[in-house]
């Protein structure tokens, strides 16, 4: 598993891909007991599949130790010393999220038929659909066995198979509209809401749980959350249209070849008539994919999809930072407020 030292060069190298680094990894450095929390979260990681078959514990420490930005559980980390609890008391909430975002991974790369996770093969590559498929429901059944003995299960369980329900629909919903281009910009948001930004506003509330704060605090950390979350994946599909293949780590259009309309493409198909004629071609397979997709690359960025991306973005992070406000000010409330922006705020 990765070390301290390796998790807070993870969180600088986010930090440093966002419009104001210096300000990120000043917050996080501000921050006491981080460094030593989050090599305590990366040994309990390890420990939460100690008891699991071999190959389902073989499969999922393959992509747990790969690393990741560890943003959900730095969340819930984070949520909790603003609320005046340890650190040491939102790991077990922090471990769950982590282990919750994971099993979603294993599942994607079994839907998209994903080679590579994290730099590496993916886990189904290795292991076979159906292990990988495993593997990602008994992480999700460990996440609740974990919350559901933690001292605020009577709180955090009950919003966590929540959660798990509005995951389980995003997906669903997005295989619903898959390869036909056909999502508009409501169904778009429900995808995103359900998928990604769900989970964010468990992990910031499970962190005022975690401190023995209920009420109007988790409230508004669930609004902080769900509106960085939406912020962090709008920034995401700017990006698979408008960044650097070296600095995205994978080829632009990868969205598109996959047949998911996200909100660039869909801001383009409304703006561009023949576009979705020249998709048509693409989905039936009478077109090469790499010279339709450089064509929708530059229709996206021609008719200000990205930058309507972007915009959306910078809005959903202005209404995550107005609730980040219920907070007490302090150096944990900073560091969330300034890694926030950083993820969302990402230079392209």
């Amino acid at each position: 598993m990765a070390s301290d030292q390796d998790i807070i060069s993870q969180l600088t190298a986010s930090a440093e891909r966002g419009v104001r680094p210096e300000r990120a990894q000043a917050a996080l450095g501000e921050v006491p007991q981080l460094a030593e929390t989050l090599a305590a979260l990366e040994q309990q990681l390890t420990a939460a599949t100690g008891d699991a078959e071999a190959r389902l514990r073989a499969s999922a420490r393959h992509l747990v130790s790969a690393g990741g930005k560890r943003i959900r559980p730095l969340v819930s980390l984070l949520a909790c010393g603003a609320n005046g609890g340890p650190l040491a008391a939102a790991i077990p909430y922090a471990v769950a999220a982590e282990l919750t975002h994971s099993a979603t991974l294993l599942h994607d790369d079994v839907i998209d038929d994903g080679p590579v996770r994290r730099g590496q093969p993916a886990s189904r590559v290795i292991w076979g659909n159906s292990v990988s498929v495993l593997a990602g429901d008994w992480l999700l059944t460990r996440a609740l066995e974990i919350v559901a003995t933690a001292p605020a299960a009577r709180l955090a369980l009950g919003p966590l198979l929540a959660t798990m329900r509005r995951l389980v629909e995003g997906e669903v919903l997005q295989l619903t509209f898959r390869g036909t281009f056909a999502a508009t910009e409501a169904t778009y948001l429900q995808v995103v809401t359900g998928k990604t930004a769900s989970l964010f506003g468990w992990g910031a509330a499970a962190g005022a749980w975690a401190a023995g704060v209920e009420g109007a605090i988790p409230a508004a950390l669930i609004r902080f959350g769900e509106g960085i979350g939406v912020a962090f994946q709008l920034v995401d599909d700017a990006l698979d249209y408008a960044a650097d293949p070296n600095v995205l780590g994978k080829k632009l259009g990868a969205d598109l070849l996959e047949g998911k309309a996200t909100l660039p493409l869909i801001r383009a198909i409304e703006a561009q008539a023949g576009l979705r004629a020249r998709l048509q071609l693409l989905l039936d397979g009478r077109a090469d994919g790499d010279a339709v997709a450089g064509e929708v690359i530059e229709a996206v960025r021609r008719s200000g999809g990205v930058e309507a991306a972007r915009s959306m973005a910078r809005e959903q992070t202005r209404i995550g930072m107005a609730a980040l406000e219920a907070l007490p000010d302090g150096p944990h409330r900073r560091a969330l407020a300034e890694a926030a922006r950083s993820l969302t705020e990402r230079a392209f």
